[in-house]
């Protein structure tokens, strides 16, 4: 037995505890819990938490990360470009809905002037497009609306009554 190592490693598991027969069921969950002692789990490092892995504690990157408010500074950034560069409709929509007065009517022609300015560039073309594809497969499924019919024509012509 020549490499055999004798005595306690570390982090080695602890005997199990021999449980007590038991003589009768619990009649309770807590009492089941009262009974029950939960074993304790083996630390892969004697030191405790300090050195090992788990899903919350990663190792350090080789490479240090960037900081993550600058990251989401440019994310919050460039999301508030794309949306501002090709949501103009959204936005003069927006901007019909304020109530009104002097300020909204200030908002509403800047909207309008950025509507247009997107659309001379095409940046209106995107959205224009996907939503005539909507309308189709909207009107493909529930089929095109339908006028009402005309109420005057559906009305039995009136009925004169004679004067005595």
């Amino acid at each position: 037995m020549a490499g055999r190592k004798t005595g306690k490693q570390p982090g080695a598991a602890k005997p199990k505890k021999p449980r007590a027969p038991r003589t009768r069921k619990p009649r309770t969950a807590a009492e089941e819990i009262r009974r029950t002692e939960p074993e304790r789990a083996p630390l892969p490092d004697p030191t405790g938490l300090a050195h090992t892995l788990s899903p919350v504690d990663l190792p350090e990157p080789a490479v240090p990360l960037p900081h993550g408010l600058r990251w989401t500074s440019v994310a919050i950034a460039v999301a508030t470009l794309v949306l501002g560069l090709l949501n103009a409709h959204t936005l003069r929509s927006w901007s019909y809905q304020l109530p009104p007065n002097d300020y909204s009517a200030r908002v509403v022609r800047v909207a309008e002037a950025w509507y247009d300015l997107a659309d001379e560039a095409g940046l209106n073309r995107p959205v224009e497009a996907m939503h005539g594809w909507w309308q189709a497969a909207k009107d493909a499924r529930f089929g095109a609306p339908v006028a009402p019919p005309d109420m005057a024509a559906a009305d039995p012509p009136p009925v004169r009554v004679a004067k005595r």
